[in-house]
């Protein structure tokens, strides 16, 4: 009998771990049942903040879990979903898109994730980690000695490339990324003002309701205006408070042709190496690079990245859930 796949998850608005963990759920309901849509997916849409929002949210996740399907969930879901499959045969995915102790999340959150990841090292045979990046793969078995399986953001390249080839650079327009908490706002208002007074206009990306701010944000109704004007922007500078996993935004950049300006640490860095961005932490380094406009082009070919080897990257973990 084929075992039942469930897909956990939490969060008012779909970001891009949403989409990262649902491209591999339907890629393992497509390879172990032979059909993408056949797993059933469970989301609480709501923000639930800090330990006193964390007991309802263990209390749904707990009844919501089959203790027999294979699930695939997230870091504040993972005791929660182990507990109820002490009561039966399921394994579990855990995907996990970054680790930064300094980003603010309550002590305790570290404290159950820490106890969770040394845990699941003894329960390898039902327990399997999954991140974004080589270098949390690392990482990950350095502080803990997790063997993580890799499985990256993927994407339709197909219309990344038409835009690509469509779209004329204006080497005075400089992307911002996207608008978000993570940002290192006293960082990007002084590459504001020093980037305006050379000339360049600077914008920040958001899908969300427009809203007031000292930033200068572009508000986009569709995924097609967001990439048009970022093919045509210069370049993206994306510098983030927090080590991320693997920005889509950065990614998305790079598929666009528009090199990237990112901070240190993180799935970003490894991006930059690996594709030809650039590695800057300070304002006036970054100002200077922007101004001599000698960027690094995409070296590696993206091929891999691409949605259609998703059943390729996900293979050690149909091993796993089949074993």
């Amino acid at each position: 009998m084929k075992p039942k796949l469930q897909y956990i998850s939490h969060g008012i608005s779909l970001t891009g771990g949403y989409y990262h963990e649902s491209t591999l759920a339907q890629t393992l309901a497509q390879q172990i049942h032979g059909e993408a849509a056949h797993y059933s997916e469970v989301r609480f849409n709501r923000i639930f903040k800090g330990p006193v929002g964390w007991l309802p949210l263990f209390f749904k996740a707990f009844f919501a879990a089959d203790s027999n399907a294979h699930i695939i969930t997230v870091a504040r879901l993972a005791w929660p979903i182990r507990l109820k499959q002490l009561f039966g045969k399921g394994k579990m995915l855990l995907v996990l898109h970054n680790y930064d102790a300094n980003d603010g999340k309550p002590a305790l959150y570290y404290r159950l994730l820490n106890t969770f990841l040394r845990h699941s090292v003894k329960h390898s045979n039902r327990i399997r980690l999954v991140v974004v990046a080589r270098c949390w793969q690392q990482f990950m078995h350095d502080k803990f000695g997790i063997k993580a399986t890799l499985f990256p953001n993927l994407f339709q390249t197909e219309k990344y490339t038409f835009l690509k080839e469509t779209s004329k650079k204006n080497t005075k327009f400089i992307h911002f990324g996207q608008y978000s908490d993570k940002i290192d706002k006293k960082k990007y208002l002084l590459l504001f003002h020093k980037l305006k007074t050379k000339g360049f206009v600077c914008y920040f990306s958001s899908s969300a309701a427009p809203f007031s701010s000292h930033f200068p944000i572009s508000f986009f109704n569709t995924h097609d205006a967001y990439l048009k004007q970022m093919a045509g922007s210069a370049v993206s500078i994306i510098q983030n408070s927090v080590n991320e996993g693997w920005d889509r935004v950065a990614f998305e950049s790079l598929l666009l042709g528009t090199t990237i300006i990112v901070s240190p640490g993180g799935g970003n860095e490894e991006m930059a190496n690996q594709f030809g961005g650039a590695v800057c932490k300070e304002v006036d380094e970054i100002v200077a690079l922007v101004e001599q406009a000698n960027f690094k082009m995409v070296q590696t070919s993206l091929d891999d990245y691409h949605v259609n080897k998703a059943p390729i990257w996900a293979k050690p973990l149909f091993n796993f859930m089949q074993s």
